[in-house]
């Protein structure tokens, strides 16, 4: 599998970081597909990887767990899919992901899978409906920065993962 030069075959992640990558994803798309295969092709490449359902201690708390994970890791892979922006939890650890670039030159990779740069960038097709609700129920501030950072995401390079070019992105 070919890997972007900043995850290719890795020693143990240098301190502070315990991590290689954290992966931050929307379950209800990509959890029993194409994570699982991105997770595993990770670890065959021998990067250190956190991911929700794998490395999450019995009784912690999930959202404090999670935010501390990306601050561990050197890098996050953004799974960007038609979903992502219905969950709240996803947003707020993209906002902390990209705190974290700022403040620990930790570096995001977006992945869009099966989604358009163009519709996260600009909110539009299935992100439109999402921050539509998010307007009528959470405050103004935090619905503001999950905007912007979906829009710094989509700003950075990555890759635009159509249907069935998955497994060619994977086994690269």
């Amino acid at each position: 599998m070919y890997l972007h030069p900043a995850v290719q075959r890795l020693p143990p992640p240098p301190l502070p970081w315990r991590y290689h990558a954290f992966l931050n994803f929307r379950g209800l798309d990509v959890r029993h597909s194409f994570s699982d295969h991105l997770y595993s092709a990770l670890k065959r490449s021998g990067v250190r990887a956190f991911r929700d359902d794998k490395d999450m201690p019995r009784g912690a708390n999930k959202s404090e767990t999670l935010l501390a994970a990306i601050e561990a890791s050197m890098i996050s892979v953004v799974l960007l899919s038609s979903n992502y922006a219905s969950s709240p939890s996803c947003l707020d650890e993209l906002v902390t992901i990209l705190r974290c670039r700022h403040k620990m030159a930790h570096r995001p990779l977006p992945v869009f899978y099966q989604v358009s740069p163009e519709d996260v960038q600009y909110l539009s097709g299935p992100f439109k409906r999402d921050f539509d609700d998010h307007k009528d129920i959470y405050t103004y501030n935090r619905v503001d920065g999950w905007i912007k950072a979906m829009q710094a995401v989509a700003d950075l390079a990555g890759w635009h993962l159509e249907r069935h070019r998955y497994a060619l992105f994977l086994s690269q």
